[in-house]
């Protein structure tokens, strides 16, 4: 009886035991999270990222870390350095010093995880940096840039003086590529070893001397332009180092300076230092044009991430004028040769004719008196014929009916060849006699309406919208 009494009362405790919540203390938060320890030999780097946010927390909050840690290593500017001559543009100083430090917390390396804590809603992380380590590694890393540049260099030289130009730039902005997150520290370079380059104001000055080096012939006459085609002869024009040696396999950025022409703005020279300039919009203008010639930096660069990543920076050392070239803009001149029959004899009048010009003249079409200047020629043949119909109408109406048919056709005047044919018929004129009739056609209401949709679709051949 006792024993069942204890074990009621045994079997009750434990029962009470397991419906009691159990208290679990958490971990007390580092003193580093709240208060960002200070020491005089190491950079300290803390971050932190929300849980909430999802499952790559832990590599948010090393991000942060690092992000943090490459901050304490400020971008002092050297007064003798490359930054220093721009330091007073405070934007380009900003983004500047940014991308160092992207840069920086893309290469750092030595540091040391110190301490982690998270609770429920966030995850710390805690690294440092030996200064002294750090100073040692990143002066053995400059240096090896630095060779690395020179090395770029001595070889740019031997290209320029082999001919090959391109590959001589190339280089060069390679080289200041690489050099770049140094750029507001001073950089020396071995004479010997660089080609005579000491420093990277030399290396810019040998960049923007051989830009400038890059000029440009025109032909000339001036290339004829036409509004309104369906294509577009390509413009060409040579680029030449120093007027001399044809510039070879050089991409280069074209700019059309009026809005009423529109272009292929990509282009790059032949092996004979040709390069051509293609339209793909030309609206009526009477007038010359300007285009600016410029070499194509980034496209020289390729997929060199490196370099065209530094093209903007460079950018604000170099200052290379683009070239201008002309062309002209002018209207289609058009020829028109009207013959105008009545039943095989001339009228002695211009009423096709006269409505040729009224339909065609406009800003985009000029009408010329001499065929060898013309663009395009027009032929137009107009003769009366006695219409089928005439006979009944003669027995019954004691009138005749002649029908006008206008034949048309658009001629190369170069060379005569036919580019289109069209006409316009059932186009009436009645009278006494076939002869008046004949003349009569050339009143007819429907003279001007069956001529002008003929002309629509010849003008479409001359111009294309």
């Amino acid at each position: 009886m006792i024993f069942t009494v204890l074990l009621v009362a045994c079997k009750s405790k434990q029962q009470v035991a397991q419906n009691t919540p159990t208290v679990q203390e958490s971990k007390p938060a580092p003193i580093w999270v709240s208060s960002r320890p200070n020491n005089g030999f190491k950079y300290v780097g803390i971050g932190f990222a929300d849980k909430a946010k999802g499952d790559n927390y832990q590599m948010e909050a090393k991000k942060n870390a690092l992000y943090d840690l490459v901050s304490e290593i400020k971008v002092d500017i050297n007064s003798n350095s490359v930054l220093y001559t721009v330091q007073n543009n405070n934007s380009f100083n900003e983004s500047f010093n940014s991308m160092i430090k992207l840069s920086n917390n893309e290469n750092i390396e030595g540091y040391q995880l110190i301490d982690s804590y998270e609770n429920e809603k966030q995850y710390w992380i805690y690294y440092s940096l030996d200064k002294e380590e750090y100073a040692k590694q990143k002066a053995e890393k400059k240096q090896q840039i630095i060779n690395k540049a020179s090395s770029l260099i001595s070889s740019s030289n031997s290209d320029e003086n082999s001919g090959n130009f391109s590959t001589a730039l190339k280089k060069r902005i390679q080289a200041f590529g690489v050099l770049t997150p140094y750029l507001s520290e001073e950089i020396n370079f071995d004479p010997a070893k660089s080609g005579g380059v000491r420093t990277v104001f030399d290396l810019t000055g040998l960049i923007q001397k051989q830009l400038q080096n890059i000029t440009v012939i025109q032909p000339k006459n001036l290339t004829q332009l036409l509004p309104h085609q369906k294509s577009y002869a390509p413009i060409s024009y040579t680029l030449l180092i120093n007027g001399k040696t044809a510039l070879t396999d050089f991409p280069v950025s074209i700019k059309s300076e009026e809005d009423k022409l529109k272009i292929i703005e990509k282009s790059t020279t032949n092996a004979s230092g040709e390069m051509q300039v293609k339209a793909t919009s030309i609206e009526p203008l009477n007038q010359t044009v300007v285009f600016s010639l410029s070499p194509d930096i980034n496209a020289l660069m390729g997929s060199d991430s490196v370099s065209k990543s530094a093209i903007r920076v460079l950018s604000q050392f170099i200052n290379t004028q683009s070239l201008k070239v002309n062309a002209t803009v002018r209207p289609i001149q058009l020829y028109i040769n009207c013959v105008e029959n009545n039943f095989g004899k001339p009228t002695n009048n211009s009423v096709i004719k006269s409505y040729i010009e009224q339909k065609l003249s406009s800003n985009e079409i000029r009408i010329i008196a001499t065929k060898s200047e013309a663009d395009y020629a027009i032929d137009a043949y107009a003769d009366t014929q006695k219409d089928i119909s005439s006979e009944i109408l003669k027995s019954n109406y004691q009138a005749e009916l002649a029908e006008l048919t206008i034949k048309l056709q658009l001629i190369n005047p170069i060379d005569n060849q036919v580019i289109y044919n069209n006409q316009a018929n059932e186009i009436y004129g009645y009278a006494n006699s076939l002869e008046k009739a004949g003349l009569n056609s050339y009143g007819s209401d429907k003279l001007k309406a069956k001529l002008f949709e003929a002309l629509f679709f010849l003008k479409r051949k001359i111009i294309v919208y």
